[in-house]
This record gives C-alpha cells, structure tokens and sequence, in this order.
C-alpha cells in the first residue's frame, strides 16, 4: 500500500509539474517563427497604429501612438492625432530593448516551452501564432508574426489564472517607407550600456544589482544615465514575455520630490505615469502599468512594469524594502485584493 501511494504521488507529480519549473520542458519549435520576426524588424519598414492594452484589454490612456520603422533609423512614435514633427519622437535604432531582440529570445526560450501554435489573424490580418507555455503547460503568453512580412504584429502576456494581464498590437499596418518627421532629433533614453564589470564594481559600491530578480526574471540590459548630476541605474529584467525596470539612484524621497516619472527624476523620458513619492505601490497605475517608488539603505528605487500583477510584486519583494514602513504589508493586501493570494 506504501509502494502504491509513493508510485501515485511521483506520478502525479511527473503529470502536474510546478507552473514555474525552468525551463518549461519540450520542443521549442516555434522559436524559428520569433527569430524570422526578429530578423523582419531589422530589415522592413512600416507604418502602423500602436495599441497597447492593460488587464483584461482595457485601454491605457495616452499609450496608443503612430509608429513609422526605418531599419537602421529608429522608431518615429507620435499620438494619434498629433501626426506631426512638434509631437513626434524619435527613438533612436541602437536603444535597447526596441523589439524582440537576441536577448529577449534567449531567456524566452530558457524559460518557457516555446510552441508554433499554427495560422491565426490578428486585426484582420493573416499570421502564425506562437504561445509561450510554463511548465504545467498552462499559456504564459502569445504572439503573432505577419504571414508577409515576418514583422511581430503583436503579443499578449497572462497571468496564472489566463487573465490578460498586458498587450501590445500593431493595427493599420502599412509596408514601406512613411512619412519621417523632419527636425526631431532621435533620442537614445536608456543611457549608456553598462559591462559586466561596471555592474560589479556598483554592487562592491553598495548597489543592488541581482542577476536574478525572481524566479524567471533576468538581466537583460543595465544603463546608466545622470540626473542633475546624479548617476541613475536602469536595470531591465524579462522572462521574454514580460519586462520590469528597475531605477536606482542614491539619496531619499522628500516632499519636494516630483510626483511624475520622467520628470528629472529616474524615467526615461517616456511612457512614464503618475506614482505617489513614499513607500507604497500601486497595481494599475494611471497608465494601465504596475509602479512603485521608496526608499531603502541610502537609495531610492522605481520600479515600472509590464508584467502580471504577481510577478511584478515578486519582483519589488526581491529588492531591500524599507525597514518598519509597512511596505511589504501593502504588497501583500494589493495581491490579496487582485485574488492572488
């Protein structure tokens, strides 16, 4: 009987694995479609709609923007409805993290089982769709790759539950060389690449820097950048699905401290939402995005987020927190009320 019961619980674990085992076990043959697609984004131009969508496809204000490609040039990004050189910005070609790069690519296939999921469409267009699936082969994330062009067309990623947690689309899209706003200059926000021994002489200086945020949370790229004169550290962790930015600079927050990211503070210039200055966190901020700014051991963080609403907190609860400030317990109640606790 204790023979039996032992075989039934291997089995039963062999049958059931834990949803976040790395890698996710199996083929990973759809990685060939999301590397013609990486290849596409270096070579074709287009125009399109940018769409970018929070949990459960509901609308993040002010995200949703014109896109023109110029491999080689960069990302033209302008609002709907402000086509126009005052409005535009460049984002130059050599930035980081811009598309699914060799990086995103590598920790997305060490991470999850990496399927081509057959023919689909996406906003009326034909393509091949690819899922990212865990361990207990439960569906972490989709994309979809033009059947024309190769370009990504879009991607979804989802929560443990299968709740849409983030997307991103390209509608209207448009093949060819579009209109380039003239006299913008092009602007590289993310600072300068930093090496793998500047990283270890900030941690010998008392930065945080983890190679691993969390359990399928890499470094994939660090910057540097300086504010009035301070130095600012963006470390950018992903899974291939979702990305988590995480600012560090020295000092404390203080009520002077401006309550808008991007505004001289650790943004990049874009994209950035309103957060209240003090430890606490936010699920769901102005923009549809996860963020949270405190202070800790001499240093102030922020963290951004495009990631499930668990694996964003799970990120925050692997940087230092402040010390008898309630923070942790704020994470914890946020988590509780989103049912994941």
């Amino acid at each position: 009987m204790a023979a039996a019961l032992l075989c039934a619980l291997v089995l039963t674990g062999a049958v059931h694995p834990d949803a976040t085992a790395v890698p996710a076990e199996g083929e990973d043959h759809g990685m060939a479609v999301l590397e013609r697609a990486s290849e596409a984004h270096g070579r074709v131009p287009y125009t399109a709609v940018r769409e970018v969508r929070g949990p459960e496809g509901t609308p993040r204000d002010g995200v949703d923007v014109r896109v023109v490609h110029r491999p080689g040039s960069g990302l033209a990004m302008s609002p709907l409805g402000e086509e126009d050189a005052q409005s535009a910005f460049v984002v130059l070609a050599s930035s980081a993290l811009e598309s699914l790069d060799e990086r995103l690519l590598v920790v997305l296939e060490e991470t999850y089982r990496v399927v081509d999921a057959g023919p689909d469409t996406l906003d009326g267009r034909s393509a091949r769709l690819v899922e990212a699936l865990r361990a207990d082969s439960t569906v972490a994330g989709r994309f979809w790759v033009d059947t024309e062009t190769h370009l990504l067309l879009g991607h979804t990623v989802y929560d443990r539950s299968g709740a849409e947690a983030f997307s991103s689309h390209l509608t209207d899209l448009s093949p060819g060389e579009g209109a380039w706003p003239d006299g913008v200059p092009g602007d590289s926000p993310w600072g300068d690449a930093l090496g793998h021994g500047e990283r270890q002489r900030l941690r010998e200086a008392g930065w945080v820097l983890p190679e691993h945020l969390t359990w399928d949370l890499r470094l994939v790229d660090t910057r540097s950048k300086r504010y009035a004169g301070e130095r600012v550290v963006h470390a950018v962790y992903s899974d291939g699905l979702s990305q988590v930015s995480v600012f560090a600079q020295r000092g404390k927050l203080g009520t002077e401290h401006p309550s808008t990211l991007g505004n001289g503070y650790a943004g990049t210039g874009t994209g950035g939402g309103g957060v209240t200055p003090g430890n606490d966190t936010i699920f769901g901020g102005d923009v549809g995005q996860y963020q949270s700014v405190w202070q800790a051991n001499g240093f102030v963080y922020t963290v951004l987020a495009d990631a499930p609403a668990d694996l964003a907190s799970s990120a925050v609860a692997a940087l230092p927190g402040p010390e008898d400030s309630g923070f942790w317990a704020r994470v914890l109640r946020g988590l509780s009320r989103l049912g994941l606790l």
